[in-house]
């Protein structure tokens, strides 16, 4: 199954923002003007595929990243995952670190 990391990250977050619960009582003050978002399935044709084991949470981020800046072209692949990775950790470091002492 090529979603299968899936299978336990979306209920994992869902149950930490008590979706369920609040849509019972409700309260889903925290969607955007109380409309759900739109979820588009996209065909596997179209987004790279992971070879390896592992990969699935930098493949995820990297298609987030390319839907965030409206790309419609998803030209990266496993090869490049190393390089991926680390770019996820020098954002990672610089936006964590407290510019302002320094």
């Amino acid at each position: 199954m090529q979603l299968a990391c899936l299978r336990y990250f979306l209920p994992s977050m869902l149950h930490a923002l008590d979706f369920h619960g609040r849509r019972r009582r409700g309260d889903m003050t925290y969607t955007l003007q109380n409309k759900p978002f739109p979820l588009n399935i996209m065909s596997r044709d179209r987004v790279p595929q992971q070879d390896r084991g592992g990969n699935c949470g930098a493949h995820t981020l990297r298609l987030i990243e390319y839907l965030a800046a409206n790309r419609d072209t998803f030209d990266w692949s496993e090869n490049e995952m190393g390089t991926i990775r680390e770019k996820m950790a020098v954002e990672v470091y610089c936006n964590s670190k407290d510019w302002s002492s320094s």
